[in-house]
């Protein structure tokens, strides 16, 4: 779901929605539940083979959910349980905050690396606003970069100092 999720852009509610059906071909169509709006984005190869390896390593058929429930046949995980299942992930890694909305902004944090267009971005995000986008772009940084005093970030003046003269 994370691979997925981070390679679309698509909020949690739209990610359940999808069945193997729509992405059979290499691209996922959907219609946005908050907008209305059709929205098509095309896989790249790795998520595509992951997506396809997935399909076939549950056995799951056309009409199923690409992420459904085993509870619940017919039915896909809830927006709770793919919460958890991701702040589970992020908590174990240290990545504190993590949950789903996390996806769509490692989307528009790499969708602007990529194209260096943040109207592009918004565009592609359905942002009625630049500044909604410059806020899910920073989250999305935020979500990639360690704590301080990780991968010897020094946390002051005085042990820069001293690492600068070999303390």
């Amino acid at each position: 779901m994370w691979l997925v999720g981070c390679s679309t852009g698509y909020r949690v509610s739209d990610l359940l929605s999808i069945r193997v059906s729509d992405g059979l071909e290499g691209s996922l169509r959907i219609v946005e539940g908050k907008t209305g709006k059709i929205r098509c984005v095309r896989m790249d190869k790795g998520v595509y083979e992951a997506v396809r390896g997935q399909i076939r390593d549950m056995g799951l058929r056309s009409e199923d959910y690409l992420f459904g429930s085993s509870r619940e046949r017919g039915k896909p995980i809830s927006r709770q349980h793919a919460h958890r299942m991701i702040k589970a992930v992020g908590d174990e890694l240290g990545c504190e905050g993590l949950g789903t909305h996390s996806m769509r902004k490692t989307y528009a944090y790499n969708a602007l690396l990529e194209t260096r267009n943040l109207g592009y971005v918004r565009r592609v995000m359905n942002h009625e606003y630049l500044s909604t986008t410059l806020f899910y772009v920073m989250d999305g940084l935020m979500v990639s970069l360690p704590k301080a005093g990780r991968m010897g970030v020094p946390v002051s003046e005085t042990e820069d100092q001293d690492q600068e003269h070999g303390r």
